[in-house]
């Protein structure tokens, strides 16, 4: 069985990754972040500070959010953090969008293990080696992922 070729080239895109958190990082000095993850081709951060914005928004024009799960879940939800898509994977940073529109519409067992998923998950692990996220303020918490995209 020949070797499958992924059509994601990992170490550019974690090259390109590291390269724009850095200059994220170098404009919010001042911000404490939670969470990193990648979204479809979006690179997503955002602060406690950010958070407590939204909450309060989402409280004021919804009403709620005051059990523990509907604070968690608007908290990981990076359709509503601040700076979704600070940075987007394109074609010249190593990303197959084609790829990843397959991806997204197959059924969620073959997403586990799908190029898209393998060569996100590498991109996830080389970012959390290279040290790049010492370069935020970060909470003790502070997490790094990939996560499905979902409308």
């Amino acid at each position: 069985m020949s070797e499958h070729k992924s059509k994601f080239d990992t170490e550019k895109l974690t090259e390109f990754a590291i390269n724009k958190i850095s200059e994220f990082a170098k404009k919010h000095p001042n911000e404490t972040f939670y969470g990193f993850s990648i979204d479809a081709n979006l690179l997503c951060l955002n602060s406690e500070e950010e958070f407590q914005k939204s909450l309060k928004y989402y409280r004021e024009k919804f009403g709620g959010y005051d059990t523990d799960e509907l604070i968690t879940d608007l908290k990981e939800n990076t359709g509503d953090w601040e700076y979704q898509g600070f940075a987007e994977f394109g074609e010249n940073s190593g990303f197959d969008m084609d790829e990843y529109n397959e991806h997204y519409h197959e059924d969620e067992d073959l997403q586990l293990t799908s190029d898209y998923a393998k060569s996100m998950n590498k991109v996830v692990e080389n970012l959390k080696e290279s040290g790049v996220f010492e370069l935020l303020k970060k909470t003790d918490a502070f997490y790094v992922n990939r996560i499905e995209h979902n409308y």
